[in-house]
């Protein structure tokens, strides 16, 4: 991309809300939150952005101002100007990474003003291009990576399982803590067995047996994470249920609905120094 052409982009997204993160050299760090307040990550399959009813996409941005997520990751955001819009629609998330791809299908992680986010390379082999990132904020540190892995293709979602304990491998190198979100087209025995695997332990929403993460009522996504991250940051998660008109729309939005999980950001977590 020419020189003109990156400084047009990199303005139309700062009027527009958002400033997308480019991979640095180093860190800049944004100013944290207190240490006693927890960071929320939620993860979102959106199913295409924005909706075609103008009402449903304005539902869709009241929920997660209810949610309120210091980290949001989106699955099945389509291409830069959808991603632009996003930023423009909620002015209180103020970074993104993300990699426009052909696929049309993209991951894309958001991250309020109080978060520092630092763009790395994504890993790759994946049907739905991942994204990956690395999130600050107080003493949490870690390296959260966003996936879509293969639904109707289930060879192909086999591969992209094995390509997962690399992916961990390599994500680890610039921080211990590795956080893997999204839509992992996994029943619970297999999510489970994925990460014993790899070494990871799957949050499990407390109190909600039997209730699933799309509408049909399988629970295809989840939050998973390194040892070291469950047994000091990790608190809770939980999958956002919806009733009466609210429910009625989510169906309509997507047939996903969003998970949430809650992190401690107190400094004697931190892993990696801010210069």
């Amino acid at each position: 991309m020419r020189g003109v052409t990156k400084i047009v982009l990199f303005l139309s997204l700062v009027i527009t809300g958002c400033t997308q993160i480019q991979p640095p050299a180093g860190i800049e760090p944004a100013p944290p939150p207190a240490p006693s307040r927890p960071l929320t990550v939620v993860s979102w399959n959106i199913r295409g952005y924005p909706e075609k009813q103008p009402a449903n996409t304005a539902w869709v941005h009241l929920q997660l101002d209810r949610l309120c997520p210091d980290v949001l990751c989106l699955q099945e955001i389509a291409n830069q100007d959808r991603v632009q819009t996003f930023c423009a629609n909620d002015t209180r998330l103020k970074y993104v990474a993300f990699q426009d791809s052909p696929d049309g299908m993209d991951n894309a992680i958001f991250t309020a003003g109080t978060v520092t986010l630092q763009d790395i390379p994504d890993p790759e082999g994946f049907q739905h291009p991942a994204q990956a990132a690395m999130v600050m904020s107080g003493g949490f540190d870690a390296v959260v990576v966003s996936l879509h892995l293969s639904w109707t293709n289930r060879a192909l979602r086999e591969k992209e399982m094995a390509l997962l304990r690399n992916v961990v491998r390599d994500m680890s190198r610039y921080d211990p803590d590795v956080m893997l979100v999204g839509d992992f087209n996994l029943t619970e025995r297999e999510i489970e067995a994925l990460a014993q695997g790899m070494g990871m332990v799957v949050m499990v929403p407390a109190g909600q047996d039997g209730v699933g993460t799309t509408q049909a009522g399988n629970r295809y996504d989840h939050f998973l994470v390194t040892h070291d991250l469950a047994d000091e940051e990790a608190i809770s998660c939980r999958i956002q249920t919806f009733t009466d008109s609210d429910q009625v729309i989510s169906g309509q939005v997507s047939d996903h609905l969003p998970i949430v999980a809650t992190f401690r950001t107190d400094e004697r977590y931190r892993d990696r120094s801010v210069r």
